[in-house]
């Protein structure tokens, strides 16, 4: 069972994590489903930057669209035989909406990634994966954490029963969009206790059954943990990854205490790696009552 939790969106820089995917999707067949939010003349056009990567590298791969639309707009065709698939990319934009389209899939979805079916999300697709997901908002009790873009249509906090597959929340877009004290926030709002923050061109590569993972691409992953008073946070970087100069550690303050305890899944703590980690005692301001989770509202026009 492993997990290729990206970032971003897909770039030059995601080759990598491309690699991996591929070789672990060899071995089940060419069958690589593609989950992507909206009908096929909406998101018709963004089939090919998410599956070309893959074309290029398996030129035998066979892409089967699962195009994640609305109640009113029809049913969403789940693949045939979805245990025989060699993989499941599920891609990135509006987090709340593959949210909705997802969770009645849910527990076919655990079932089959379970079986051996490696999964790959991208950004939203990466969010979701979480027992609390993170899928949007850009306040935590009314002061910025973040671009209002990364709020997908919510000005609070929005955590929300996730897919289930890990037990620590997920965050991306940290490094371009400023979003590492969102995620701090989410934990000491809603009560989490870990989450996984991702840069953008960055994936984390999750064995869930052994817990081993490792960090790919030219970012970082953030472990967080909430310790009750203070979040603490630890930093992987990725393989080509530049060199950090700057002293990157933040003061602490009071917060709330945790009341979640991590499932068997858990995954906040690097594991294997075999990269170099700062540690740092990260804090935020917080009040002693939980945020509300936020209004959700049609997606921004403005993609992530």
């Amino acid at each position: 069972m492993t997990l290729f939790l990206v970032g971003g969106g897909p770039s030059q820089a995601t080759g990598p994590i491309y690699d991996s995917f591929v070789e672990q999707a060899r071995g089940r067949g060419p069958r690589i489903a593609l989950a992507i939010l909206g009908a096929p003349e909406q998101a018709g056009a963004s089939v090919g930057m998410y599956a070309d990567p893959i074309r290029q590298r398996w030129p035998e791969a066979q892409i089967e669209p699962i195009w994640l639309i609305d109640e009113d707009e029809g049913t969403v065709e789940w693949p045939t035989d979805p245990e025989q698939l060699g993989g499941l990319v599920v891609a990135g934009g509006w987090a709340p909406g593959y949210l909705d389209a997802l969770t009645p899939l849910r527990d076919e979805i655990v079932r089959i990634v379970r079986g051996g079916v490696p999964y790959m999300g991208f950004s939203a697709g990466a969010q979701i994966v979480a027992k609390h997901a993170i899928v949007g908002g850009w306040q935590s009790h009314g002061r910025a954490v973040g671009p209002e873009i990364a709020g997908d249509g919510s000005t609070e906090i929005v955590v929300r029963d996730g897919l289930g597959l890990i037990g620590s929340a997920v965050d991306v877009h940290i490094d371009s969009q400023h979003l590492l004290e969102r995620a701090i926030s989410a934990l000491l709002d809603h009560d989490i206790s870990s989450a996984i923050a991702i840069d953008e061109d960055t994936a984390l590569v999750v064995d869930v059954a052994s817990g081993r993972s490792d960090v790919v691409g030219s970012g970082a992953v953030h472990w967080l943990n909430n310790e009750g008073h203070e979040v603490r946070v630890r930093r992987t970087q990725g393989p080509q990854a530049q060199p950090v100069v700057e002293d990157d550690t933040e003061s602490t303050s009071d917060a709330g205490s945790t009341g979640d305890t991590a499932s068997p899944e858990d995954t906040a703590s690097p594991e294997d790696t075999g990269s170099s980690e700062d540690t740092a005692s990260t804090g935020a301001d917080a009040s002693a009552d939980t945020a509300s989770p936020g209004t959700e509202s049609e997606p921004p026009t403005n993609e992530k």
